[in-house]
């Protein structure tokens, strides 16, 4: 059987449709303006989509754009704020939600290439193309993309300030279930700042200073140098990580799947640093949700908040440390680096520190971002787990077989890696990567090909038939 042929370079996505979709219901009461809490203040306004890729579904493409049409209304009905704009307090400069239902969008495009045939493993040409650009002030940009093969890409844009990792993963889960069943079984809980307020008076440490840098051009690498980053999509199989995890572990500690991966990249990142520096570092973005105290914060309240509820964690060693020792040592420091942080304490000084900033800062335009993130000092890597997430993606249309958040990080320097859980549920992960070239060179080169390029036979796109559906089953009741 001759082998496959190559994937395509760049391809083009044709915008087909784009318009405004209003929620049906708006829930009475709701504040015309939403204020965000000082956990979403921190993390700043950006924006932030979770793409999410389909097979070729039996019913075809125009019954898929009909059932979104026909679901969004109701959708954003229970989602309100993602129908309205984030704006800025006129008096202030502090972000905000304006609940006014001008609308999501929803965009409609064509892809000029199969699924089978897109490049995966070059992220800015597959998901970097998927994904298209929105306004900075919509709150839900819905893009569906039709491709060659049948198959599609449904992306959900939104901004940072609305979602963590936990509430953008969140929105296709409940997309799915009230498409299924035509109702959810869970209510989000919109009210920022009832669960996250300072303290009186507000406090914190003072080493908390050191970990955020003004996000302005004099504290920023240039953008030549931060487009020298590639972008790199990764499969890592489950056989991979019970590997790594068994040898990541001892009689006394057992590693994390999470712990274990990042001990590897560690290690490549301290090859890759070797002769150019002698420190590296890795930093984690990590979810509290499950560190709260619910004595004092509702965990109903606290699942179905889709809020920022996440920090960074972070650790710089020596290269030679990190090179010579065993890898279940390597293992250690990440999970003690990742622990100093999951402490609810944590996530209350940083709503104090913003809350002794903000009002300044804001009328003056400025915003922080995580210094470790920077690009400045010891080569770094900052990786976001999404592994907790779970995302059921199947409105009616089958399960996708991707999912992968994007953003586009601007003038960001460092190194980052997102890593998701595949969404077939084998154990395997898929990891999106921006790198330096010396560091996806020593990936590349690893003799253990942990991190392997998701081709899109990988992620279980190559050619087929398409599949009889199971579309009859979960024909949406909306």
């Amino acid at each position: 059987m001759p082998p496959p042929p190559p994937p395509l370079g760049r391809f083009g996505v044709e915008v087909t449709a784009r318009t405004l979709v209003r929620a049906s219901d708006p829930p009475p009461g709701f504040p015309a303006v939403l204020p965000v809490s000082n956990l979403d203040l921190i993390l700043g306004s950006f924006n932030v989509s979770l793409i999410v890729v389909y097979p070729a579904p039996a019913r075809g493409f125009a019954a898929v754009a009909a059932a979104v049409r026909a679901a969004l209304p109701a959708f954003l009905s229970r989602f309100f704020p993602f129908a309205g704009r984030v704006v800025a307090d006129a008096a202030t400069g502090i972000p905000e939600v304006a609940c006014d239902n001008a609308g999501a969008e929803l965009v409609l495009a064509d892809a000029g290439v199969a699924l089978a045939d897109v490049d995966f493993a070059d992220a800015d040409r597959s998901l970097g193309t998927i994904q298209l650009p929105y306004e900075q002030g919509i709150a839900l940009s819905l893009q569906l993309v039709r491709f060659k093969c049948g198959g599609f890409s449904m992306s959900w844009g939104t901004n940072h300030l609305l979602v963590d990792g936990h509430g953008l993963t969140a929105l296709p889960t409940a997309w799915a279930e009230m498409l299924r069943t035509g109702g959810l079984s869970w209510e989000p809980h919109h009210d920022r700042r009832s669960l996250f307020r300072p303290r009186s008076p507000p406090r914190h440490g003072a080493s908390l200073d050191a970990e955020f840098t003004r996000y302005a051009p004099g504290s920023l690498v240039n953008p030549l140098l931060a487009a020298a980053l590639v972008r790199r999509n990764y499969v890592v199989g489950a056989d991979d990580l019970d590997r790594l995890r068994a040898a990541a572990s001892t009689a006394s500690r057992r590693a994390t799947r999470l712990e274990a991966l990042s001990a590897h990249v560690w290690k490549l990142l301290a090859a890759a640093t070797h002769g150019s520096d002698a420190r590296c570092r890795l930093a984690w973005l990590v979810d509290g949700r499950r560190r709260l105290d619910p004595a004092k914060y509702d965990p109903t309240l606290v699942s179905s908040y889709l809020g920022n509820v996440v920090t960074y964690a972070s650790r710089e060693s020596p290269v030679e440390a990190i090179t010579s020792s065993p890898l279940a040592d390597v293992a250690a420091m990440a999970g003690a680096a990742i622990g100093e942080v999951f402490r609810q304490e944590r996530y209350e000084e940083l709503v104090d520190w913003m809350e002794l900033r903000k009002a300044a800062a804001f009328k003056n335009g400025e915003k922080w971002t995580e210094t470790v993130g920077i690009g400045t000092g010891s080569p770094a890597v900052v990786v976001s787990a999404f592994v907790p997430f779970r995302v059921d993606g199947d409105f009616g249309f089958g399960s996708p077989a991707l999912v992968m958040p994007w953003v586009r990080p601007g003038r960001l320097g460092s190194a980052a890696m997102t890593v998701a859980r595949s969404p077939r549920e084998d154990g395997s992960w898929v990891v999106s990567a921006r790198l330096w070239p010396r560091l996806a060179d020593a990936i590349e080169a690893d003799p253990d090909a942990v991190l392997k390029p998701a081709t899109a036979a990988r992620l279980g796109l190559a050619r087929r038939a398409p599949a009889a559906a199971d579309v009859a089953r979960h024909a949406s009741r909306l």
